[in-house]
Parts: structure tokens; sequence; C-alpha cells
């Protein structure tokens, strides 16, 4: 086999020579061809590359050859497809990438922040867009740190401490300065005026002589295509600096030794704890993606409590004191690749004698995910058709084939694949860079879902039903787009009892209810009261503007007995394209005193629709209320698609009821709409839909 390493620039030219020559060094052992090339040797008609290859009888020197493209290719410092050239995305769609980049640092607080075990590792973090942000973390935490939401090598990076009352410490790796709030203000706008930044608190990590550390942990992919450690260390800054980074002067040690002098108490716990914290976070980050990491340098640090605290995850991490240990992994981990590239060649061919949906689908779906997959399969045959279920990481482009997954005698079984005849897209991935080369594979073939993946924000949704019928545009709570404060100030006063929530997936978190009183207003965040005098409420309000947040009128949808509910209609296409409500699922949280239904610490139960609306209001299916929801829900989806003039097969519409049974439009969801309890149901409407799109070939 052969493997590339490619970069735009040539790589003998761009990366480190000890790189290079460890490179080289693996690949004889592990008995591979390497080539080194760069964007303009190559020859994509005629799948060829001139490239530098290694001299066998002379270490160090290079022959120049034309060659077949390689089996695999090593993208040295990975981009994101829409930074590619045009020649590169042709490349990736020739042959395997193994490198792929990540999020910024904020999409990876947020998503860890999401997880049982590892959001206590979450620094508090949120975009620092203006010196209102900076303020807000100035006045409640005192000394904070500001960084590049997509730095590397601790560029960029500010620390800012409150040293008086209107006197601001602001310290980089190099220079210090005491700036009065003007000088802050003026500072930090010329430092995000052409990057995004982010604002955290600082984190008290330093020895005894004030250094600052941190370790980085290094996950590699290796020949069996697993994480594993490649190596652990601390990086100790210089005394009474901001960053330890290499790059920033920062010296680094033998990682367990060094735990050993600064904590010799508990070494023997962090010896423990941080290999295996590495692995849960290279695990839990990697499982965002559909597509396989090839290595995280991970950072965390140990504060002055002995508290563990996630920093950052990088791609491409700097490996200069371990090149070897790292060449080793790279080159095994795309032998590995090459190996799996070959795998549908030992698998049996489905046969090509039924219309093939191709479902694509998620490696971690949830129970309910996998039951719904399920149904589609059994209502897939019964409709003489057959389910495939397909990752974005089983595609192999160049063959124009895939790795599919059949349901048989109670379990999915592998075949090799030709592509799909209808693309089911449970997915939803469309518009996210790192999924374009799949889109792009599959973009000829009929499809359920087109619309770009997201949560649609509520405001937008709102604005796309203001010119619906009647019925939907009247249901559309009234609400206010959190621009300017005095505004919100007067909307407050003409509905007196308003809610402020997140724009788009709150989840039920950070949800503020907001009662005017006769002097005061009440503030409830679900948990506890707040009482604001005015001046207080408006600085409140300020803090919100610009952060994602919207206000509503607030609808008191809750049951005779004081339980907040809402009602999920999950409306579907069918096969001629028309909608129906597939089922209404309500949901009533047990709690009586939070105001929202799906607060992380409520209690959350579902129940019969039927049932439902006899208990609450004295009525069988198909009388006025059940009529009345229905309705509702079809006229919305129906102006819905109008609007966004892009093919989607489902939309979930969660509706309140007030106490007058005035019916409200809470918001509308495109993407990963769950059927915890309706998966049949849910089959029945979704592939007769797919099957439908079939255009046979004339």
């Amino acid at each position: 086999m052969s493997i590339g390493i490619y970069h735009a620039t040539h790589p003998l030219q761009l990366l480190p020579s000890a790189r290079i020559e460890a490179m080289v060094d693996a690949a004889v052992e592990l008995q591979v061809q390497i080539l080194f090339f760069d964007e303009k040797g190559l020859d994509l008609k005629n799948k060829q590359v001139t490239a530098s290859v290694p001299d066998p009888d002379q270490p160090g020197q290079w022959i120049i050859q034309t060659l077949p493209l390689p089996d695999i290719v090593i993208n040295e410092m990975g981009k994101l497809p829409k930074e590619r050239s045009s020649v590169e995305q042709k490349l990736n769609r020739m042959v395997t990438f193994t490198s792929h980049p990540i999020h910024g640092k904020l999409r990876i607080q947020q998503y860890l922040s999401q997880s049982e075990s590892l959001a206590q590792l979450v620094i508090p973090t949120q975009p620092c867009r203006n010196i209102h942000s900076l303020q807000d973390y100035l006045s409640h935490y005192r000394h904070v740190i500001v960084k590049p939401d997509r730095g590397r090598q601790g560029q960029g990076i500010v620390s800012i401490r409150m040293t008086g009352q209107e006197e601001f410490l602001w310290q980089t790796a190099t220079t210090e300065q005491i700036m009065t709030s003007a000088g802050l203000e003026k500072s930090l706008m010329a430092l995000i005026e052409h990057q995004d930044y982010l604002v955290q608190p600082y984190i008290h990590c330093q020895t005894t002589d004030h250094r600052p550390f941190d370790f980085r942990i290094h996950m590699q992919r290796n020949h069996q295509g697993t994480f594993q450690i490649t190596k652990i260390y601390p990086r100790i800054g210089e005394a009474h600096t901001v960053v330890s980074n290499y790059s920033q002067g920062g010296t680094t040690a033998l990682w367990t030794s060094w735990l050993q002098a600064q904590f010799p108490q508990t070494a023997d716990y962090w010896i423990d704890t941080l290999p295996e914290i590495g692995l849960q976070l290279a695990e839990y980050i990697d499982a965002m993606y559909d597509y396989p990491l090839d290595e995280l340098g991970i950072d965390v640090a140990i504060d002055h409590e002995e508290k563990l605290w996630f920093y950052e995850a990088n791609t491409a991490p700097q490996t200069r004191d371990h090149e070897y240990e790292r060449a080793m992994h790279t080159i095994g981990y795309a032998h590995y690749l090459d190996q799996r590239y070959h795998i549908l060649e030992q698998l049996p061919s489905l046969p090509d004698d039924q219309i093939m949906i191709g479902l694509l689908a998620e490696h971690h779906g949830n129970d309910s995910d996998e039951n719904f997959i399920e149904a589609c399969a059994a209502v897939a045959a019964v409709n003489g058709a057959r389910l495939v279920r397909i990752y974005a990481d089983d595609i192999f482009f160049w063959q124009q084939r895939l790795l599919g997954y059949v349901w048989e005698q109670g379990g999915f079984v592998p075949y090799a694949c030709r592509y799909p005849d209808v693309v089911f897209d449970r997915l939803k991935k469309r518009g996210i860079a790192a999924y374009s080369r799949m889109y792009d594979a599959l973009a000829s073939i009929p499809a359920t879902h087109e619309l770009k993946s997201g949560s649609m924000s509520k405001v937008h949704i709102y604005r796309l039903l203001a010119d619906a019928s009647e019925i939907v545009s009247a249901s559309v709570i009234p609400f206010h787009d959190m621009q300017q404060s005095d505004q919100v100030v007067e909307f407050m006063e003409q509905y007196e009892n308003t809610v402020l929530k997140p724009d788009t997936g709150s989840h039920g978190q950070n949800i503020f209810n907001i009662q005017q009183r006769e002097s005061d207003y009440e503030v409830y965040d679900q948990s506890y009261l707040h009482y604001l005098d005015a001046n207080q409420l408006d600085h409140f309000v300020r803090m919100s503007l610009g952060k994602g947040y919207i206000f509503q009128q607030f609808v008191d949808s809750s049951t005779t007995e004081g339980h907040p509910f809402h009602l999920r209609t999950h409306v579907m296409k069918v096969g001629e394209g028309q909608w129906k409500v597939a089922f209404v699922q309500p949901f009533v949280a047990v709690s009586t005193y939070r105001k929202v239904t799906n607060h992380a610490q409520t209690l959350r139960l579902s129940t019969k629709w039927d049932w439902f609306l006899n208990m609450e209001y004295g009525e069988a299916p198909g009388q006025q209320m059940d009529r009345r929801v229905r309705q509702l829900a079809i006229e919305t989806a129906t102006h819905l698609e109008k609007r966004l003039g892009r093919n989607f097969p489902e939309v979930a519409i969660d509706l309140g009821v007030d106490k007058q049974r005035n019916i409200w439009i809470f918001e509308a969801n495109f993407n990963r709409i769950g059927n915890s309890f309706h998966a049949f149901e849910a089959a029945k409407y979704a592939v007769p839909y797919a099957i439908s799109l079939y255009k046979p070939l004339s």
C-alpha cells in the first residue's frame, strides 16, 4: 500500500525535519510506501501524483517520481471543507483523508456541558462580543481570560484583572498594562475586531513559584483504529505569565515525577485519573462527529483546590518531543484505514432486487432512535423495499459503494451495497462542512430532508408564520426579539406576565418568568424567586441583549391540577406529499412550581392523547379540541414548507393551551425529532413517503 503526506504547501517545506524523519522511519518499520506531495503535484484527471519519495539507498535524500494516487492521504493540519481549494476537495472525493478539524472552543465546551460525567470539568464560558460581556464576567469573577475561539499555541490570550474600581491589569504573553475602563474598552474592541473571542474566569493553576501550568494529553488512533494515549506531559510557563504553551516559552517535564513533586499527597490519584479522563474526553468529543477524529491534543489543569478543569481540545497538536511515537500511530492508523477500505471485498453483496432506501443515521443513537429504525425496516419490507442503515464514514466514494446494514434475524447485518435509490436522512447534517463530501456524493439521489442542519430560532419561525392563515398567525405568541432594552420594558409593561428564554434549543434551561407587580418585578428562574426594582430589571435586561434570548407573553399551559404541559404534534408527509398528524403526544411535568415542561430537574411524563382529551376537556378524539389541534398543526406545516422552499418529511410543532382554551404555537422542530412512544406510527408515514420519491430509470 502507499500513504501520501499532503499539504497545500509542500510538506517537506512545511513540516519540522524531526517529523519528516520520524514518519519515514515509521513507514519503513510498518512496510508501507510513503510519498510527500502538494497540490501542484496532482494530476487528478489521470489519477496520478508527482511526489517526493525517500531514497532507500541514501537516507535523507529524495527521489521525484510520478505515481498512482496513494490509497490513503495524511492531510497534515486538516482544513474545513470550505477552506480547501477546489483541487483539494476533488482529491478528498477520490481518496480517504485521515485528519478532520473540530469546532471552536465554545462549541466543544457547550457539548461537554451536556455530559453528566464531564460537565463538571467545563469552565463557564461565553462569547466576548463587546465590553458588556467582558464587564459582566469581571464584575462576577474579577479576574478573567479572553481567548480566541479558534486560537492555537497560546496566541492571542489576554488576562484581565480588576485592580481597583475603575482600574484593570491587561496582561498578554509579553506585556502588562494598567488601564482605565475607557482604555479597556478600546483595547478589547481592537482585539476582537477580526476574530471571535471568548471570556472565561481565570482558573488559578500555578506552581508554588507562580508558574502557570496545565497538562497536554495527546490522544491518537492507532493501528487498530482505537484511541490511545501517545503522551502526557505538563506544560509549565514562566513565573507570573499568562500561558504555559511551548511556543510562548513554556517548558515540560516527565509528568509522573512532576506530579509527585507538586502534589505529593495525591500524585497517585492524578496519575490514575489523567489518562482515564483523557480517554473519556477524546471519545466524547469524537462522538460529536460522524467521521473519526485521528488525534486530539487535550488540555486540562488542576487548580489550587485540586479541582480538574478542561481547557480545550485541538487537532494537529505540537509533538516536537515525541515525533516518533506520533508517527507510529499516524502511519499505523492510515494502514488501518487502508485495510478497512478493502472491507467491502470481504462482505457479501446486497441483492439488487428491491427499492433500496438508504437511511443516514448516527453511530450513537438512543433507544427511541433504534426502535424507530427497526420499525422503518419492518415497514419497508411490507412495502416491497429494503431499508439499509448507512453511516457517513461507511461511504467509499472512489468505489461508489458503501457499507450498509440490513435488519435480519433480530440484528443489523453488514453488506457491500451500491448507492441507494432514495436517501432517508435521519442524520440531518446538511450544510455542516464536515459532512459536505457525503452530501455532495449523494446529491443526485432524491432525499427526504433538504433543510440545512440546526435548530431554527423561534423568532425566525414566528416571522415565517406572520403571513400564514388567520388560524396560524393568531396562534403566534406575542414576542420581542431583544434588540433594545427600553422596548423590552415597554413589552413587559404591556403584557405584565412574560417569559425570557433562549431563542434556540433551551431544553428547559435559562428560562425566566417575569411578572410585574405594584412596585417591583418578580423574576423566577425555575428554582428561585428574585425581586428586582426597575433599575435592577433594566440591568438584567441589558445583560441579556444580543445573547440569543427572546421575550414572550407568558402562556400558562397547565392542567386543571396546575401541572405544566405541552402538546407535541408530530406532522408528517404521506406518499402523495400531503401533511397529516401522525400522533399528538401530551407531555406533563410532575412539578407544579416550575413553569416549563422540560426542565432538567423536573420529571416529565407522557400520556395518551385520548386520555388527556377526556381528563382535561371532557372530549374524545374527533371532537372540537382534537380537530383544532390537528388543523393548526397541518396548516402550520403547510405554510412553513411553502416559506422555506425546501423539502422536509416531518416537523414537530409544540403547542400550549391556556385557561381560555386558546391554542398557542411554542416552537417548531425539524431536526432530531424524537418519537419515544410512537416509533411504528412514525415509520408508517416515513417509509411510504421515502418510497414515493423513488424515480426509476426509464
